[in-house]
């Protein structure tokens, strides 16, 4: 009998690292343990997706990013460490970089960072808050002659782009926003199939030092707008709001005026989008031709009635 590939998951209760950790779990050459923190069970909705993996086979270890002596043990005897940790910097730099370190004190093999965006790569630093402390642990990987590691690059998430958070759609309202001349393309992946592809990429060895970029689909905003009125009930009414030049002087004035970066963290995401700074370049969707990912036109049709409700 072959030997399962043992992988710890980082991050297992978030919207991404929930459907990860399903991923894995469902195969059958793996060994999946989740690190969770002592106090995260009495979150009621963290503990039944904590139930719920467990009930999958998942074995839960504790460890906290922020505590490096917790890590070590956590990692022991692990081969891949999948990271889908999300927050401040504190969390996704610091707290990433002390996995790293305790990755490669227990002779872990590879590591999957906490990426699941598009390819921040070609983002100038400061283009995106966020985004600026995946380029940091991609950094900090880069030459690492003890961990190797892959990148998951799948543009934006599907659930985001028809989110409030993702600038575009206002269903309430009636209204198409965007930046832009609405003509260049973008990329975008369910969460279920970003998943489906980790899954696939913790068991391929050949993406050592590389990155898996994959994509459900791939339109511009006017093909968007298109797409969303041949599939719905709704006819928006299009509202461009600028162009990327002024995109770029509206988030620099708001850095200035801001409370939070919240105030500009989804601007600096469409921009992302728009400027085709993080379009993705070699998608490897066909690696994996069993995974058939989800078009557009499917996951519209499917959810539009939910759409509708935020």
């Amino acid at each position: 009998m072959t030997a399962k590939l043992p992988v710890l998951l980082v991050g297992a209760t978030g919207m991404v690292g929930y459907e990860i950790g399903k991923a894995l779990a469902q195969k059958e050459n793996l060994t999946v343990k989740a690190l969770v923190r002592e106090h995260t069970s009495s979150n009621p909705h963290s503990q039944e997706k904590l139930l719920n993996l467990q009930r999958m086979g998942v074995q839960l270890v504790h460890g906290d990013l922020l505590v490096p002596e917790s890590l070590v043990a956590a990692c022991r005897g692990i081969e891949t460490v999948v990271s889908v940790v999300n927050g401040d910097a504190d969390v996704v730099v610091n707290g990433q970089m002390n996995l790293i370190q305790a990755a490669e004190a227990a002779g872990v093999k590879r590591f999957i960072p906490s990426d699941f965006s598009v390819d921040y790569r070609n983002l100038d630093w400061g283009d995106h808050y966020s985004l600026n402390f995946r380029k940091a642990i991609y950094q900090a990987l880069q030459g690492n002659r003890k961990l190797s590691h892959t990148l998951i690059l799948n543009g934006i998430l599907t659930e985001v782009l028809f989110s409030p958070f993702g600038v575009v759609f206002d269903l309430h309202k009636g209204l198409f926003k965007y930046w832009g001349d609405g003509n260049t393309a973008f990329d975008t992946t369910t969460v279920h199939d970003v998943a489906a592809y980790t899954a696939e990429a913790v068991l391929d060895e050949g993406l050592a030092n590389t990155a898996l970029q994959v994509a459900g689909d791939t339109v511009t905003m006017k093909e968007l707008k298109t797409l969303f009125e041949a599939n719905t009930i709704q006819v928006l009414a299009e509202r461009n709001l600028g162009s990327v030049a002024e995109l770029q002087r509206w988030i620099e004035q708001k850095r200035e005026t801001a409370r939070s970066m919240r105030d500009y963290l989804s601007q600096q995401y469409h921009y992302a989008l728009v400027s085709g700074k993080g379009k993705l370049g070699a998608v490897m969707t066909d690696r994996y031709p069993h995974i058939q990912p989800q078009s557009l036109k499917s996951y519209i049709r499917e959810h539009y009635n939910t759409m509708i409700l935020w």
